[in-house]
């Protein structure tokens, strides 16, 4: 299995668990990196999940829709050249109409797709992407009815066409499919007008009622330039003069005319227009296979951040205790007693009382709680305005010590860490983190893989484990027992 496939693989495991990644999937990875570590646990998921299967089918319904494609387009190319150019009973091609016919379509929609490509998220809005995944679904309906099979088929099937078809792969996957497709039409067309030109004797001829001679004349000298320069029997100027109704030629000169006039059609069609689908196909396809390679996956993720927590659990925090331990009943309650007995949870961490208090995103009780514990009237930042508020204070007075208030429970994501990052505007500033629960994480066992992850994203706001406590309700009607208690 590449790389590529073990990602996926994963990100596809990320889908099925969501935002609960489960710890039922217990080995040693302590002494792996994470990204080991995050693909072994990956195999031993995928022994439940079985997501695999439901991969391969998705790929294969891409590579059938497209397959069904390439063959439907080659056969419209195919009976393009006896319905529009030449009949069973016909001996004349107009030569231009039939450059009109297969180039003049094959670089307009190279205009258009070169647009769509260059213009940001437009080729992923298109009808085309609809269009693909509707014959897709409608395919997989009838080719496999595989959704009644798989709990969670559904969202892993909008997961992997948004990666195949949306923002990551969605430009080039779509530029590879609809090249395939040209290339197909153009394959049908130069094959069948080879038959033709086998099996028939025709004449090629012009027709127009509005337009000059010269007009024919100078686009017949732009498209013998190169074959001209390759030794090819091209038609002249005065062939194109001659290739007019009602002229009649010598035999041998009129059989010259016809090699001459075939020989530029066939090499029109080939070197203008398959030629040049041909090769943007196989970039597209390189492209394509180039952007898996580089496919990674967002480890910033709060699913990512919580997983990283339970392959490689921080226990050397000085209030934590081992959590592998809380699994074990023998030392259970030991580490329970030891961490009840510890008075003052608070008293861990020296605050200078000068510093900055702010609160982020609490509810009412968290942010009492806070304030009872604050040095000074704190904000509690829950929009852009108190956010901005908070900063120019802690700016303006050119704050050194910030503490910051957050709710356990609450899961850490991107935007606390962006805003974090904010308050170091200095670089001699100072960050504590004080986590704020109504009991003991001791009593709850969620609450410890939440501990976990704040210090981990913490870790990545150089937030040292050092300036990081909390401090419960639980702890206050504790303290208020033992008071009374003398």
């Amino acid at each position: 299995m590449s790389l590529y496939q073990d990602r996926l693989l994963t990100e596809g495991i990320r889908i099925i668990e969501k935002n609960a990644p489960s710890n039922s999937f217990n080995a040693n990875y302590s002494a792996l990196t994470f990204q080991d570590a995050l693909f072994k646990r990956t195999q031993l998921a995928e022994l439940r999940y079985q997501t695999t299967p439901v991969f391969n089918h998705f790929q294969k319904l891409v590579k059938l829709f497209c397959s069904v494609m390439c063959l439907l387009f080659l056969m419209i190319g195919t009976t393009s050249v006896s319905t529009f150019l030449v009949s069973e009973t016909g001996a004349q091609i107009n030569f231009f109409w039939a450059i009109v016919l297969f180039i003049s379509p094959n670089i307009l929609s190279l205009i258009i797709w070169i647009f769509l490509y260059f213009k940001k998220n437009a080729i992923n809005n298109t009808w085309v992407t609809n269009l693909s995944l509707l014959l897709i679904t409608l395919l997989d309906k009838l080719h496999h009815k595989i959704s009644n099979k798989h709990p969670h088929y559904i969202a892993l099937f909008e997961y992997y066409f948004e990666h195949r078809f949306g923002s990551y792969l969605g430009r080039a996957q779509l530029s590879l499919i609809s090249h395939l497709w040209w290339s197909s039409y153009l394959l049908g067309a130069t094959l069948s007008l080879l038959l033709v030109l086998a099996t028939h004797q025709v004449d090629f001829i012009w027709q127009t009622t509005i337009l000059s001679e010269d007009v024919f004349v100078q686009l017949t000298q732009i498209l013998t330039t190169i074959p001209h320069l390759l030794g090819i029997n091209v038609p002249s100027a005065s062939d194109v003069s001659n290739a007019t109704i009602g002229l009649t030629n010598p035999l041998q000169l009129a059989q010259d005319s016809r090699v001459s006039w075939s020989n530029l059609l066939i090499f029109s069609l080939t070197v203008y227009a398959l030629l040049p689908r041909f090769i943007l196909m196989l970039f597209f396809q390189r492209a394509v296979k180039s952007q898996q390679k580089q496919f990674t996956l967002n480890l910033s993720l709060p699913y990512y951040v919580q997983l990283k927590s339970l392959l490689h659990p921080i226990v050397n925090t000085s209030f934590i205790s081992d959590p592998d331990s809380l699994h074990d009943s023998k030392q259970s309650t030991q580490t329970i007693n030891q961490m009840i007995n510890r008075k003052g949870y608070e008293s861990t961490l020296l605050i200078p009382e000068n510093a900055y208090p702010l609160a982020i995103e609490l509810n009412h009780s968290r942010f009492q709680q806070a304030n009872k514990h604050a040095a000074a009237s704190l904000i509690n930042v829950v929009d852009s305005d108190s956010q901005q508020t908070a900063l120019l204070q802690i700016q303006s007075g050119n704050v050194s010590n910030i503490v910051l208030y957050v709710d356990l429970k609450r899961l850490p994501d991107r935007g606390w860490l962006t805003l974090v990052k904010k308050c170091y505007y200095q670089s001699n500033v100072q960050i504590y983190l004080v986590l704020l629960s109504d009991q003991l994480i001791e009593k709850n066992e969620s609450l410890l893989s939440r501990l976990q992850d704040w210090l981990e994203m913490a870790a990545q706001a150089n937030i040292t484990e050092q300036h990081i406590t909390y401090i419960t309700d639980d702890l206050a009607t504790i303290k208020n027992n033992e008071m009374e208690n003398g």
